[in-house]
């Protein structure tokens, strides 16, 4: 149905189902999708919720205005394949093909979720650790954004997870700036080391992994 749909705008709608989600898949034409002002997307998870509606839909380009790059579905689907790993686990996933058998009730929940692990592989036992709970005032860190090479450019304040890899920053930053993300450089510089710029070379490492503290300052180029 609706083949030559390539525009939709659902705000205001009362969507609260990622099985509403699941289904726009099925939309082969479809290019943006505009879903603002609904219970799944509201909160403080706008940014976990924007990843899986693009892991979610695969022929998604522009989501609430803002065009999906490669490099943010790349992250996006690698980040869904992991949140979900464990339920795929106990549902019967194996990384074995021949013993992959995840259930029927798995399969309508994630409808994309075995071509992800076609495409990316079958997540890692390592992968699938959980990681022991703590507060999430001790996870967030108050940092400024300062973008030197832009004089006009204000100096922001953000809060950001420690576990933020350098990827989903950029990925922020680029929504936040509107400038692709593969054109950002991030580096930071710590009151506790006046004259000291280090660099966040790894998109795959989070912020905790280069030492990055309260107080510190992000430094942003393109």
């Amino acid at each position: 149905m609706f083949t030559s749909l390539q525009y939709l705008v659902v705000n205001d709608n009362q969507i609260s189902q990622w099985s509403f989600i699941n289904e726009l898949d099925k939309l082969e034409s479809l290019q943006a999708l505009s879903c603002l002002r609904n219970p799944l997307t509201a909160g403080s998870r706008a940014d976990s919720t924007r990843q899986f509606i693009i892991a979610r839909v695969a022929q998604l380009q522009v989501l609430n205005k803002c065009q999906i790059l490669p490099e943010e579905r790349r992250g996006a689907e690698l980040d869904y394949r992991k949140a979900f790993g464990g339920e795929w686990r106990k549902a019967g996933g194996h990384q074995d093909p021949d013993q992959n058998r995840p259930s029927a009730e798995f399969r309508a929940a994630h409808p994309r979720y075995q071509s992800l692990c076609l495409r990316y592989g079958a997540p890692e036992d390592g992968e699938l650790k959980t990681q022991q709970p703590f507060l999430l005032k001790n996870q967030l860190l108050t940092l400024k954004i300062k973008c030197p090479h832009q004089l006009d450019q204000k100096v922001i304040e953000k809060q950001l997870p420690e576990s933020m890899t350098v990827q989903k920053v950029k990925g922020m930053l680029s929504r936040l700036l509107r400038v692709p993300a593969s054109d950002l450089l991030l580096s930071y510089e710590s009151p506790k080391m006046p004259g000291r710029e280090i660099e966040l070379e790894s998109d795959q490492q989070s912020l905790q992994f280069y030492s990055v503290e309260n107080g510190d300052c992000l430094l942003v180029r393109w």
